[in-house]
């Protein structure tokens, strides 16, 4: 997605679209997949050479789950309220494709990674213990204190 800032010292270029991003982005941050991302809103260039964007990103993005490591889809919605400085030397370097040309779609990207959680489960009854060990539980079934322990459990015995 480009913007041609010729087109903005008018009028508001409005956007209500659906988009894809190159696999080899995501793929790189733990995303298996992005479906139905779609941005709403405007983006608007206002008297003192700021870019002004108000974008609504929504989509799917499949990540793996932190327990079982299927697939899971996870829903994300990002709300970007932004202004950028057009005369920066920085913004322009990262953000200008060409001449007057701005990648809007890095603006959108920085923010859907904004989106992934660093961890994320459906799991409600997953098999969380094995031989010998388990995951979530507090208290010892056996009440069986490990043998080099021993000693402490009865010095803070005696203290009670």
């Amino acid at each position: 997605m480009e913007l041609n800032l010729a087109t903005l010292s008018n009028e508001a270029v409005n956007y209500d679209e659906d988009f894809t991003v190159d696999a080899e982005l995501y793929k790189s941050v733990g995303i298996i997949d992005l479906k139905n991302c779609h941005v709403s809103g405007t983006i608007s260039l206002n008297s003192v050479s700021m870019l002004v964007v108000n974008l609504n990103i929504t989509g799917v993005m499949v990540i793996p789950d932190s327990v079982t490591t299927e697939p899971v889809d996870f829903p994300f919605t990002s709300k970007i309220e932004e202004e950028f400085d057009i005369n920066d030397e920085n913004f322009l370097e990262y953000y200008q494709k060409e001449q007057n040309i701005l990648d809007i779609m890095k603006i959108l990207w920085e923010n859907i990674v904004l989106e992934v959680p660093m961890r994320f489960t459906t799991t409600k009854d997953a098999h969380l213990s094995g031989d010998g060990w388990s995951l979530g539980e507090d208290k010892n079934k056996d009440n069986n204190i490990d043998p080099r322990l021993a000693k402490l459990q009865e010095l803070l015995d005696r203290k009670e």
